[in-house]
């Protein structure tokens, strides 16, 4: 596979957020109200096309219960980019993000890119304002999404976004290796 990007996405929060059914809707573009909760860690891939290139996004769904949560490190710890996901008709997983976020930064990739999503906003019964998510997400220097698996609204701007952001930093970091290479070659 010469000249595909792969890009390692991670999907981590709490149970019954909406991870399973984000990365389904992504990949089959269709919404599985069967699904249950999982259990270790599920992985799936898909190719496309962002930017004139092809990249494959390895897709690491985990699970959120706390019995599980030691197992989600193995997951993110070396994921290019992470979805921190929460349900905006329940505070209680809103209120969490501080610990996942934690538990990124000090067990995470340091230069990997989080995105905090908030799921299901379709529903009516939304609890967690797009406001309040914004201010925490700028608090805590992440990207902020929103997305409904169920409708599909925002799923792929999300993956789409992600990708951009990864060839963006690798551009930069291209482009800070010449300049530190020409200063070598010219002082």
């Amino acid at each position: 596979m010469e000249n595909v990007q792969q890009i390692k996405v991670t999907l981590i929060g709490d149970t019954q957020v909406g991870k399973t059914c984000i990365q389904t809707r992504y990949i089959y573009e269709k919404f599985d109200n069967t699904t249950i909760s999982t259990t270790g860690g599920q992985f799936r891939k898909k190719f496309v096309f962002v930017n004139q290139k092809q990249v494959q996004i390895n897709i690491w769904d985990t699970a959120g219960q706390e019995r599980f949560r030691a197992l989600s490190e193995l997951y993110y710890r070396s994921a290019s980019a992470i979805i921190l996901v929460y349900d905006v008709t329940r505070m209680e997983t809103f209120s969490n993000l501080k610990y996942w976020i934690g538990e990124l930064r000090a067990k995470g990739d340091k230069n990997a890119v989080i995105v905090m999503v908030g799921n299901k906003i379709d529903a009516a019964e939304r609890v967690v304002s797009k406001a309040q998510a914004a201010q925490f997400a700028a608090e805590e220097k992440v990207f902020y999404k929103e997305a409904s698996a169920l409708s599909g609204e925002g799923v792929t701007e999300l993956f789409h976004f992600i990708v951009e952001q990864l060839q963006t930093s690798q551009i930069t970091e291209k482009n800070e290796e010449l300049i530190e290479k020409s200063k070598s070659w010219c002082c």
